[in-house]
């Protein structure tokens, strides 16, 4: 949500202007012809070097293109006052379709943007307030009709369909699976306490996405994805176990850092006990889609 709202502005670039004296210049293209093959000259060799320097697999004519849309554009003011705003709605549609896996709709934005432009009554506080608040849901609706996190579900429900199948495992009512490697001893852990793990985070085609190294990670229950918390309360100090978190207790449709929309994933956990310390921070944060 913040990744979206918040919109860089775009940089612009500024250049030095050479006055000419007009005297005599009446009618002379020939001279300005030179001079413009001049400045061409110059100017293109400086930009193909910045070009190049910035990123070196950039396509040069599409930056063409672009140069020339906006140095042959209207100079009026208020045209240039639309360019400024255009480039801040490209970056809005290109964080929309990073974070939902999907381009956004453009031509019913641009004339729900038109619309409201042209409404010489601005919108009220409270309206606007109740506008915001409908984005967090319908931004976390179109996420889970991506074709990633639709293809992940399926793939978590498949993967779970086949641990049925395994006795090792235990299911509970919200829809973790564990298996217990070791029971552990004394009693079980709260959803008030820091507890210090040792885990290894896996993907459900084996692949480690994180761990906790050689030292152990303070959790504080109360923030932490649903299903580990859950896991967590399940054991006792000395626990070791290994669980499968389907995607709507763990990142849920908006991902984290690595992690595609709604995955499934695989934790093994060893609890060592309450950290009464203060924590140093969670690493595993909770998702927008929390459980109900």
């Amino acid at each position: 949500m913040k990744k979206i709202l918040a919109i860089a502005a775009a940089g612009l670039l500024t250049v030095g202007f050479v006055g000419c004296n007009s005297k005599g210049a009446a009618g002379s293209s020939e001279a300005m012809d030179s001079l413009s093959m001049a400045f061409g000259d110059l100017y293109g060799s400086g930009m193909g070097q910045q070009l190049r320097s910035m990123d070196s697999t950039i396509n040069i004519e599409q930056a063409l293109k672009g140069m020339e849309f906006i140095a042959n554009a209207d100079t009026s003011k208020n045209f240039q006052m639309g360019l400024q705003m255009g480039m801040q709605i490209a970056q809005l549609y290109q964080g929309i379709e990073q974070q939902c896996g999907m381009p956004i709709n453009k031509s019913l934005f641009m004339k729900h943007l038109r619309e409201a432009i042209m409404k010489t009554t601005p919108m009220g506080q409270e309206e606007m307030m109740a506008l915001q608040s409908k984005i967090e849901p319908l931004l976390n609706k179109a996420m889970e009709q991506s074709p990633k996190a639709i293809a992940n579900k399926k793939a978590g429900e498949e993967y779970m369909a086949k641990l049925k199948n395994d006795k090792s495992y235990t299911f509970t009512k919200s829809g973790i699976a564990y298996k217990v490697l070791a029971a552990g001893e004394g009693k079980n852990f709260s959803d008030s306490d820091v507890v210090k793990v040792n885990y290894v985070g896996r993907h459900i085609n084996g692949e480690e996405f994180d761990k906790s190294g050689e030292n152990p990670v303070p959790f504080n229950l109360k923030q932490v994805i649903p299903g580990f918390a859950e896991m967590i309360q399940l054991m006792k100090p000395g626990s070791k176990v290994t669980v499968v978190i389907p995607g709507e207790l763990a990142y849920g449709p908006q991902g984290n850092r690595g992690i595609e929309p709604n995955e499934t994933l695989i934790f093994d956990i060893e609890t060592l006990g309450i950290d009464d310390s203060k924590p140093a921070g969670p690493r595993i944060q909770m998702p927008v889609t929390k459980k109900k």
